[in-house]
């Protein structure tokens, strides 16, 4: 009996020991990884020095050429043709063409160009051209999909007809039409990710004066609706040049004074979620997958400001600025701006994460991640990391 209740004793001892370990290990872990935390905030939140050249890449094509950023990758396109280069500046695919008047939107991992006033048009995406089309009508605008799915407005008469197309360029059954006489000119179009929701931003010169409508259709659940449409807003003495789906659940408008939120969340019933009236004029704006940026004058007429806003309309943050911007873009991390003296970067926060000047004078300029920034100018693709 003493043997076993010593043998017990030992067995409770250990587990006391054991369990006494166990909580020394949970606790160190939580630890590590609140250390661990802590730091990759701490670096993440940053600022960065210098901007430091690690690449340098020639390029051809000269100095009409345009570029846009395609997750990771940079296209470069002209009248003449385009192609899709790598972080270093090797081409990946090219495409010959000739365009009068090229125009180029992207969405997700697809894009499209089309020659505006044309009958040309191409679809591809990061691995390559996936269809060509052509048209028996100009082309007034174009939009794309994450799915490869395009739609090309085309002049017919009076009428702007919305065709659709598949990611090879073939012609669906799908089609809508605005009599421009009444709703007017489509000043932009956009697709949903998916490609089933379509807004276009209509502008006219009505009883005098400038008014805009914005139409949306859906090709999904709007099959019993008239023409595909499931609302429209109109809005006298203001144009809206851009829209742009944020996501699958929101739509927002850029007008001449004004940026309007639209909840998309009940698919056949677009709602105003906010609008945000300025006291002065746009003068640029870019929009992106969750945020849209303006920048417009100053109240009080001396200056510029960045006003930054979610995709719902709530303000993210605003900053003076004492140059007009050259390009802006907004990142899944930042907004970058360049202007004559150079670069600067802000985080969704407002916080002026860089500020410098690059090795070209600044004009397109890229953040493809976290600490690289791709630049192309005068015949030369430079890739940099923030330090």
């Amino acid at each position: 009996m003493a043997a076993e209740k010593t043998r017990r004793l030992s067995e409770k001892k250990k587990r006391h020991i054991n369990r006494k370990r166990l909580v020394r290990l949970i606790v160190m872990l939580l630890l590590c990884a609140a250390a661990l935390f802590l730091l990759i905030r701490l670096v993440s939140r940053r600022n960065f020095r210098e901007a430091e050249l690690v690449e340098d890449n020639e390029q051809s094509g000269g100095s009409a050429v345009s570029y846009l950023h395609l997750g990771g990758r940079v296209l470069r396109y002209s009248r003449d043709g385009a192609a899709m280069l790598g972080e270093k500046g090797k081409e990946l695919w090219n495409l010959s063409y000739s365009y009068a008047d090229p125009k180029a939107k992207l969405q997700g991992s697809c894009g499209m160009i089309a020659d505006i006033g044309g009958t040309g048009a191409c679809i591809f995406g990061k691995d390559g051209i996936t269809g060509q089309i052509t048209t028996n009508s100009p082309i007034l605008n174009l939009a794309i999909s994450d799915k490869g799915t395009a739609v090309l407005a085309t002049e017919e008469g009076t009428t702007s007809r919305l065709r659709f197309y598949d990611r090879t360029g073939k012609e669906l059954d799908i089609t809508a039409t605005l009599e421009m006489a009444i709703s007017g000119f489509p000043l932009d179009i956009a697709l949903s990710p998916d490609g089933t929701g379509l807004v276009v931003s209509a502008g006219a010169y009505i009883s005098g004066g400038l008014a805009s409508q914005l139409v949306f259709y859906n090709f999904g659940v709007g099959k019993g609706e008239t023409n595909r449409l499931i609302g429209y807003f109109s809005y006298e003495k203001t144009l809206f040049p851009e829209v742009c789906y944020m996501g699958g659940d929101s739509v927002a408008a850029v007008g001449d004074d004004r940026l309007v939120f639209f909840d998309m969340s009940t698919e056949n019933k677009p709602t105003v979620a906010e609008e945000v009236k300025f006291d002065t004029q746009i003068t640029a704006a870019d929009m992106g997958e969750d945020h849209a940026a303006v920048v417009r004058s100053q109240a009080s007429g001396t200056g510029l400001i960045l006003e930054v806003f979610d995709k719902a309309g709530k303000k993210c943050f605003g900053t003076e600025l004492s140059e007009f911007p050259r390009y802006m873009e907004e990142s899944s991390r930042y907004v970058l701006m360049t202007s004559a003296s150079g670069v600067r970067i802000w985080d969704y926060k407002g916080k002026l994460r860089f500020e410098g000047q690059l090795e070209a004078d600044a004009q397109t300029v890229f953040a493809t991640d976290r600490t690289t920034l791709i630049q192309p100018a005068g015949g030369h693709l430079y890739r940099y990391r923030l330090r």
